[in-house]
């Protein structure tokens, strides 16, 4: 059952945190975006009840970005999430977003958009190509990219 993409980004700010890391809002964004995206090439299904935007710097979710709004760069912290944003979260959903955090939780953002805003990602034919900021961007869309990067290894491996 999908979670909200504050849920989700929670799960992140826990996993950074027990690896004595940290997060800030752009990387949460992308992340959660990412984690996402494998669900939806893997399962058909998505990952967050919310859909991620064509905003300026890559993918938004709105839901998320009204949460961290006031941290500006600052590192997020599981305090800023209210007790109740807990996701019940199939195993499986909760391998992929431990799965991506192995894999990409210790990029910078400039180094996970090239995945959420490189060439041929859904963000790119919205946002870039003319279509402006606020536009949601279909599931249908991040499924065929992460599903071409599954099918690609060298691709993956170049991102």
């Amino acid at each position: 059952m999908p979670g909200w993409s504050e849920e989700i980004a929670k799960e992140f700010v826990r996993l950074a945190e027990a690896n004595r890391s940290c997060l800030n809002q752009m990387q949460l964004q992308k992340l959660v975006y990412i984690a996402h995206g494998w669900c939806l090439a893997a399962t058909g299904q998505p990952l967050t009840g919310d859909r991620p935007e064509a905003w300026k710097f890559g993918p938004v979710y709105v839901r998320l970005a009204s949460v961290l709004r006031s941290l500006g760069t600052s590192a997020v912290t599981l305090d800023l999430f209210s007790s109740g944003s807990t996701a019940d979260l199939e195993t499986f959903e909760m391998d992929l977003i431990v799965m991506t955090w192995r894999d990409l939780g210790m990029l910078q953002a400039p180094q996970l958009a090239i995945l959420t805003q490189g060439a041929g990602t859904p963000w790119k034919s919205i946002y870039a190509n003319g279509a402006g900021e606020g536009r949601d961007i279909p599931h249908r869309l991040v499924a065929d990219q992460f599903c071409e990067m599954a099918r690609d290894p060298v691709r993956k491996l170049a991102c």
